[in-house]
């Protein structure tokens, strides 16, 4: 079976210090870590045409635009493809390695509100798939700090959930992260992160 590559842009919270973090956060603190998306009212483990017939009986819109799209992807991401994880603004977390079919699990301190929805909305992140990482995942960075192909940049920026990367960009972005050295920073970084230079910003 074909490896696929996949951008997995996890949600920013609307409150705490860590608010950008706190979905990454949680999925890293998960044995095994995890990577979590929202639609928490559908089973995202279900086949396609379950999820659809779930969707038109829930939901006064029909299956379809760019929630079905990023969905459809969701249900494609298989055991052994490879997951891009970044949070805003414009920043990686860690690349991990899928070694476990997508599935559901309820979980109150996956349910909070999300900045970009409307007030009292609250996002269930209970549609998972366990992951090992390949890349640190306490060492972030910024996408403009690695140098990468303007196209590439743009495209790692789109505001969307998942978007699928081919393995040539995937290879590229890969390889700029194996070989990026850091400056050197006066002081610790906060609350027990390494990030970049340019990593600081978010707060």
């Amino acid at each position: 079976m074909v490896q696929k590559f996949w951008r997995v842009r996890l949600g920013a919270a609307k409150k705490g210090f860590d608010r950008f973090e706190k979905v990454f956060n949680l999925c890293k603190n998960e044995k095994p870590p995890c990577i979590a998306v929202g639609w928490g009212e559908l089973d995202l483990s279900k086949g396609i045409d379950e999820i659809e017939q779930d969707w038109n009986q829930d939901d006064d819109n029909l299956f379809g635009g760019i929630d079905a799209v990023q969905i459809r992807r969701w249900v494609e991401m298989k055991k052994g493809d490879h997951v891009i994880a970044m949070i805003r603004p414009a920043t990686i977390c860690a690349i991990g390695e899928i070694i476990r079919k997508r599935y559901y699990k309820k979980d109150k301190n996956f349910k909070f509100e999300i900045e970009g929805y409307k007030e009292g909305g609250e996002v269930r992140f209970f549609n998972r798939i366990d992951v090992k990482w390949i890349t640190n995942s306490d060492n972030y960075i910024k996408i403009k700090s690695l140098g990468l192909p303007k196209d590439l940049e743009a495209k790692l920026n789109i505001p969307l959930t998942i978007i699928e990367l081919d393995s040539g960009n995937y290879n590229i972005l890969k390889n700029k992260m194996d070989t990026f050295e850091p400056e050197e920073e006066s002081s610790s970084p906060k609350y027990g992160r390494k990030y970049d230079t340019e990593g600081r910003a978010g707060r």
